[in-house]
Parts: C-alpha cells; structure tokens; sequence
C-alpha cells in the first residue's frame, strides 16, 4: 500500500502537470485574443479612414459643383453625387 507522503506527491505530481497544460492553452488563448483585438484595431481604422475620404469626397464634388453652376458650365461636368459614394465597399480599398 501507498502511504500517505507517497500519495500526497503522486497527487501533486498530477495537478502540476494539469497545470502546465492548462497554461499552454491559456498562452494559445492569449495571443489569438491580442490578434484578435489587433485586427479589431484595423478594421476600425479603415472604417474611419473611409469615412474621413467620403467626407473629402463629398467636399470636393459639393465644391466642384457649386463653380459650374456658378461659371454656367454644368452640362459639361460629370457631378457625382454623395449617394454615389455609399456604394464603395471596404473590398475595393483593400
């Protein structure tokens, strides 16, 4: 029979080594987590990236318009309109 110093380090001996491979997990799990934020990160800065284009873009058509019609040359510019912008996708700046 075992005794019970004996069984208290087998016992020891099994959490520590339940231990060292529950933390490899958790390591795993950190670091996918970090890249998971990170690309977080970066789908949100390109998001605010193209918000900020279409607001210039808008300015820019808004401001091109506003010169023809004041030069009465609006028959020969192609205006686009700021509805025309919804349609970029985040694919097509990628």
């Amino acid at each position: 029979m075992l005794s019970i110093k004996s069984l208290g380090k087998i016992v020891l001996i099994i959490v520590l080594s339940g231990c060292n491979g529950h933390s490899l997990t958790n390591r795993k799990r950190s670091i996918s987590e970090v890249q998971l934020m990170h690309n977080v990160g970066v789908h949100k800065q390109v998001g605010e990236r193209q918000d900020w284009l279409q607001l210039k873009l808008k300015d820019i058509i808004a401001a091109s318009h506003a010169k023809a019609q004041q030069h009465g040359q609006s028959g020969k510019i192609r205006s686009l309109l700021p509805d025309d912008l919804t349609g970029l996708a985040y694919s097509k700046l990628n």
